[in-house]
């Protein structure tokens, strides 16, 4: 069994029960995969590697509740998109034509992107298993990166006609490979990928037609995924009332993750349907601040749900758009619900607060513990507490951008950045050292250049262009 002795750091960790952060000096040890002692000057027995960590922070590894990992392949390709934009230039058209080669380098690439940026815990929403080359091909990508992720493919298929309107003539056949993929899967081991349990399966399963005669065939499929162990399920929910769809069904529950859910912005009533429904069934909110802000998805809901005792945690989203790490998230997030409950006390000419109504410990939370809570691995990870298994980063407090910082929470949320992160752990396995990955990256990002270049190749910008001005004089923008 490996163990290490982290000596002489600050401790800096959210705490179940309690909305103030810990900050406190302690040794931490780590066996094997889990935290067995924090207490001021232990001593390191035999067969114990110790770390210096004086002038160093210790905190719990970022907490990442809706990205898509493959999407890395396309880094770059829709930063000035609008959210319908990228519905027919992406999910109607470039998507379903990736391969599983590059599917697998771009899975393979955002992992390990993400443990760079200290992202240790990724919900994976997988939306391209387009066959059941393209779902192994991700699967052995994620299950190679050391990353902890709850892996979820997604039912669906690619569009197989854009225009007049998508048609997607091949689902039926999806559906049978997927029923059958979900049953192999979750055979191994009760849902856990891997057998230490770090990748365990999940479903993304999207519902857009909430008519009578098909609710019963959500009902079917979801009950039949979680008879095979699958752990959580994911959709996007964006500007649309599908909450209530999803509690009418009697589908909503602890173990569904309902990523945006824009559509609860500004929705002052504290017994407003959806969100009671959110609340009374303890489904959780995957909220990406950045992109919804810039997309056009709606208002970010993430401090709001921290308000109503919603569960909510944060996420990148598209890394074809977004870096993969969480201190964006977390700023942008903060900055967002002051700025917009500064402009409500302004236009309702208000008294001024006396403080912020949020601060720095709340972004933090929601990036690591409440990240936790919403996928349910709260009594895994997300603090640096004893039991808990050792998913940890190790700060720099003199890097040039933490140099002067006394509060690690304000440091980490608003100072920070990837490169004052000295070492990530992931189940007690240490997977960045000395401010590099323990992976060799050269090769990674040769492949990685080589795929992305295909893709441009097949799908140039002039083309994609061309496909959504044919769509929208056609259509106008599609409805969310």
């Amino acid at each position: 069994m490996t163990k290490y002795l982290l000596k002489g750091g600050t401790i800096a960790t959210s705490v179940q029960g309690s909305d103030e952060p810990r900050v406190f000096k302690a040794d931490v040890l780590v066996e094997g995969d889990t935290i067995s002692r924090i207490e001021e000057n232990i001593s390191p027995e035999a067969g114990v590697e110790v770390i210096d960590c004086q002038d160093k922070w210790i905190t719990p590894g970022f907490v990442d509740t809706h990205r898509h990992v493959f999407m890395t392949v396309l880094r770059g390709t829709q930063c000035d998109w609008l959210l319908t934009e990228y519905l027919v230039k992406m999910a109607w058209s470039l998507q379903g034509t990736v391969t599983p080669e590059e599917v697998a380098i771009g899975t393979l690439a955002g992992l390990l992107e993400a443990l760079h940026n200290g992202v240790t815990t990724i919900l994976d929403h997988f939306h391209a298993a387009h066959s059941p080359e393209h779902a192994e091909a991700a699967f052995k990508a994620t299950i190679e990166s050391g990353a902890r992720v709850i892996w979820a493919p997604a039912r669906q298929s690619p569009p197989t006609r854009l225009l007049p309107f998508p048609e997607w003539a091949n689902d039926a056949q999806a559906v049978q490979w997927q029923r059958a993929k979900i049953k192999e899967w979750g055979s191994l081991a009760g849902g856990k990928l891997r057998p230490d349990g770090r990748v365990t399966l999940g479903l993304a399963y999207e519902i857009f037609n909430w008519e009578e005669g098909t609710v019963p065939r959500h009902q079917e499929f979801l009950a039949y995924a979680r008879a095979n162990n699958v752990q959580t399920i994911t959709a996007h929910v964006v500007k649309s009332p599908s909450i209530l769809g999803w509690r009418d069904a009697g589908i909503l529950g602890p173990d569904v993750v309902l990523s945006h859910c824009n559509a609860l912005a500004d929705r002052p009533e504290l017994d407003d349907e959806m969100w009671k429904a959110l609340k009374d069934s303890g489904a959780a909110i995957g909220a990406t601040p950045l992109d919804e802000l810039g997309m056009a998805h709606g208002n970010p809901v993430a401090f709001d749900a921290l308000k109503r005792g919603v569960k909510c945690g944060l996420g990148v989203d598209c890394l074809s758009i977004n870096s993969g790490d969480i201190f964006t998230q977390m700023r942008v997030s903060l900055q967002w619900a002051r700025g917009h409950d500064h402009e409500r006390i302004h236009l309702n000419k208000e008294k001024a607060p006396f403080k912020n109504k949020y601060t720095c410990a709340d972004a933090f939370r929601l990036g690591t513990l409440a990240g936790a809570e919403a996928l349910n691995l709260a009594h895994l990870i997300g603090s640096v507490e004893v039991g808990k298994r050792a998913d940890l980063l190790v700060f720099d407090a003199n890097s040039v951008n933490l140099g002067g910082v006394e509060d690690p929470i304000a440091g980490v949320v608003f100072h920070a950045s990837s490169e004052d992160i000295e070492m990530v752990f992931v189940d007690g396995e240490i997977v960045k050292k000395d401010r590099k990955l323990v992976r060799d990256w050269a090769p990674v990002v040769k492949e990685l250049k080589q795929r992305a270049d295909d893709v441009r190749k097949r799908w140039p910008a002039e083309l994609l262009e061309q496909r959504w001005k044919q769509w929208y004089d056609a259509n106008g923008a599609p409805t969310i």
